[in-house]
């Protein structure tokens, strides 16, 4: 099997994380990339942050605006905090608008929070990603319609769930509002950053996927089409 593969951001070469990757047989591509520290697939981007470095970016309002970029940037944007969770009590000023910006970016965003203890389990919270990202899908649960016997409503939510950064439960809310997919195709940037849980930089995504004309898609190697 070809070993996975990752780009990791030329700032995060002294990290130490970088070295533990390669003890888990992960090939790491170093690169300057303008979004994310870590970069697993065309979908899959982890920015790492310490403990202090966390708390230190809510107050200077920083982590609103990497998460803004991160899933704009990647379907599926991921947040590692690395470091003892138990000092976000000595470190935060108010607990209460931690927790409320960390849930803010979550929801807003659709960020996913992974805590590790140190480099080695930060490497190794990557890894996992990478295996999970290569594996087939798990099996779907008994009470959901199998794909083959999917019905028109369903077929509207897919459509909708593929574009950038909106998940299921976010296309059946654009649906619930607006009735039907063309409506929120149709939809301005202005219109869709109205709808909670976008906001205006997943609204733009969407919408220059939408209107970009097609240029044909040639496929390239993973390091890349990655590198920024």
């Amino acid at each position: 099997m070809i070993p996975a593969r990752v780009v990791v951001d030329e700032r995060e070469r002294a990290s130490g994380v970088p070295d533990e990757l390669a003890k888990l047989n992960v090939r790491v591509y170093f690169s300057r990339l303008p979004v994310a520290d870590y970069v697993l697939n065309p979908e899959i981007a982890v920015e790492r942050k310490s403990v202090r470095d966390l708390v230190a970016s809510v107050y200077d309002s920083r982590i609103f605006d990497q998460a803004a970029k991160i899933s704009a940037a990647y379907a599926k944007p991921f947040l590692v905090v690395e470091g003892d969770s138990k000092e976000v009590a000595i470190l935060a000023r108010n607990m209460k608008s931690f927790f409320g910006a960390i849930a803010n970016v979550s929801i807003a965003y659709g960020l996913r929070v992974l805590y590790t203890a140190n480099q080695r389990e930060t490497a190794l919270a990557i890894s996992e990603l990478l295996v999970q990202a290569r594996a087939k899908p798990l099996a779907r649960m008994p009470s959901e319609v199998p794909r083959k016997a999917k019905s028109t409503p369903l077929q509207q939510v897919y459509l909708l769930s593929s574009l950038p950064g909106v998940g299921r439960r976010l296309a059946e809310k654009l649906l619930s509002k607006y009735g039907t997919p063309r409506r929120v195709m149709a939809l301005t940037a202005g219109e869709l950053a109205m709808t909670g849980g976008i906001g205006w930089k997943r609204a733009e995504k969407i919408k220059e996927v939408l209107d970009s004309k097609y240029a044909r898609y040639v496929e390239a190697a993973p390091q890349s089409r990655l590198e920024g």
